[in-house]
């Protein structure tokens, strides 16, 4: 015993069909076929109702994202950008057409952040880190030996909130020594500057 299509109608056609034209004129076959007729007016109730749905969807400020739920999507955002953004752990040298061994930015940015949380008064909301070239890249030496590898320098970005209570030329020393120690430490890149913004005061 063959088996319909459950979207097949009682004269031989889809529904899908009949959906793929709906925002045509109703062709003559669906203007006099008893199954393409009502199939097509409840497919046009269909899509009236679900525009209705998304108009109120899209206008209803309960439905709206938050500013800290936009934030956050942004953030994430940010973070998939940086982690497939690569760092090179050492310079370039002179002759040679790539660098050995690199980072992830959102690795370095996670050992940055993890550094400023040691500080109470101090909210880290963004971090970025940018290389910076070095005119001079060492030259290759000829022979077995290899040049010595020189890490590369880096230049980190903060903006920052702090609390209402503390000193915030003592806190940005504190945290560009702590920065300049942990990324050398972990990461193995010298850091030549920590730019701080401070966006916001909390806690008032």
């Amino acid at each position: 015993m063959a088996v319909s299509s459950s979207t097949q109608l009682g004269c031989g056609r889809d529904i899908d069909d009949v959906w793929a034209t709906i925002d045509r004129p109703p062709s003559a076959h669906e203007q006099t076929c008893p199954f393409c007729g009502p199939a097509r007016a409840s497919l046009l109730e269909l899509e009236r109702a679900t525009a209705e749905l998304r108009t109120a969807d899209d206008e209803d400020p309960e439905l709206q994202a938050g500013p800290q739920v936009v934030a956050r999507i942004l953030e994430v955002a940010r973070s998939e950008a940086r982690r497939s953004r690569r760092l090179p752990l050492s310079k370039p040298v002179a002759g040679e057409v790539t660098v050995d061994l690199t980072v992830s930015e959102q690795a370095v940015a996670t050992v940055v952040r993890r550094a400023g949380d040691r500080y109470g008064g101090l909210q880290v909301r963004r971090c970025s880190i940018e290389v910076v070239d070095d005119p001079q890249p060492p030259e290759v030496t000829t022979g077995e030996r290899r040049p010595v590898r020189i890490p590369s320098d880096v230049r980190v970005s903060l903006r920052v909130s702090v609390g209402a209570d503390v000193s915030i030329p003592q806190l940005s020393s504190e945290v560009r020594r702590a920065v300049i120690a942990v990324v050398d430490e972990e990461v193995g890149l010298n850091v030549v500057g920590v730019d701080i913004v401070v966006e916001d005061v909390h806690d008032v």
